[in-house]
């Protein structure tokens, strides 16, 4: 089309970047049996994987709403506290949801409010994050144009499930967990992130040893019990909230046992002086009095003729008390 103008050969170039991305979705080979056992509950319990991404659903409510479910729900499941609204990008959480049989396919519906610039195959990829697709959600609405939606209109999506065989269920297998495979995936690291035997990991979902063809695809991952999510990235994001006051409260400390040390010295060395004052009056008193004692505890003796003529007979004039006189 070179002899289109400009901003037309960019909008047809964009047209056909998006349909090609659409054909390439509806060419991708699944290879994990989505479809109702015989020997399975016709409904049960189950769970799907969701990734916490910016801007819209990095909180639960968010999150919870386009999953008809509580975040209360989510917070139980994914190993986090109730009252923590509040995620890290790319945390991994666990949402439940209710697994049924749609035709021949097992699927957990849940309602979407469409919004502006949506479409089947965005809300699919993005919100729900390939946890569904565009022709699943065209074959369960197919009166709706999957390009042209009314805004605020209620769209059912088909997140793809499903509930264990009694084949699994004598194994103790209790979920089959949906959880989209990433391109850094491994079958070990996916069997270690959910405490998932290798083995039934790949006996569930056909793609052997290498699931590089899944990339983006929903898989099933059979565990025996609900896998404890690591909160690493939660915990990174408290940790770092918490630091500025874990620094101040120690500082505090540190600062407090300073005052009380020389709050603590300083009173020990006035009490030091106190005593040593103490003990330096005593011990000049001591000395004063053991100067004084050789003239006060030891009377000088004096001849009778000495006294006599000292105080002049005993005179009179001499005499300064009863029986004492001045010499």
């Amino acid at each position: 089309f070179p002899f289109l103008p400009l901003h037309s050969q960019i909008l047809c170039l964009v047209i056909m970047l998006f349909s090609t991305n659409i054909v390439a979705q509806s060419q991708q080979d699944n290879r994990t049996n989505f479809s109702c056992p015989s020997d399975s509950p016709p409904s049960c319990e189950t769970y799907v994987t969701y990734i916490a991404q910016s801007p819209n659903f990095l909180s639960l409510t968010n999150i919870s709403n386009i999953f008809d479910t509580s975040p209360l729900s989510i917070a139980r499941a994914s190993n986090l506290e109730p009252m923590d609204d509040k995620l890290v990008k790319d945390q991994v959480l666990l949402v439940p949801v209710t697994c049924g049989c749609t035709g021949n396919r097992s699927f957990a519906n849940t309602s979407y409010e469409i919004n502006q610039g949506d479409s089947f195959y965005f809300v699919a990829t993005t919100s729900y994050e390939n946890l569904t697709n565009w022709r699943a959600v065209m074959d369960l609405n197919p009166v709706l144009s999957p390009n042209k939606l009314p805004i605020g209109i209620q769209v059912v999506f088909p997140l793809f499930c499903k509930c264990p065989s009694k084949n699994q269920l004598d194994k103790e297998i209790k979920y089959l967990i949906t959880y989209v495979w990433k391109p850094g995936d491994n079958v070990s690291l996916v069997s270690d992130k959910f405490g998932a035997s290798p083995e039934d990991i790949m006996s569930e979902n056909n793609y052997g040893q290498n699931f590089t063809a899944a990339n983006n695809l929903p898989v099933l991952i059979p565990v025996t019990r609900l896998p404890v999510l690591a909160r690493s990235p939660s915990d990174g994001r408290k940790g770092g909230i918490r630091l500025p006051v874990i620094i101040g409260i120690t500082l505090g400390c540190t600062l407090l046992v300073l005052v009380l040390a020389s709050y603590w010295a300083y009173g020990y060395c006035l009490k030091m002086k106190t005593l040593n004052r103490s003990a330096s009056s005593a011990e000049t008193a001591d000395k004063l009095l053991s100067g004084v004692s050789g003239y006060v505890s030891k009377p000088t003796m004096y001849e009778t003729d000495a006294i006599m003529e000292a105080t002049m007979n005993l005179s009179e004039q001499c005499k300064i008390g009863e029986s004492v006189y001045k010499a």
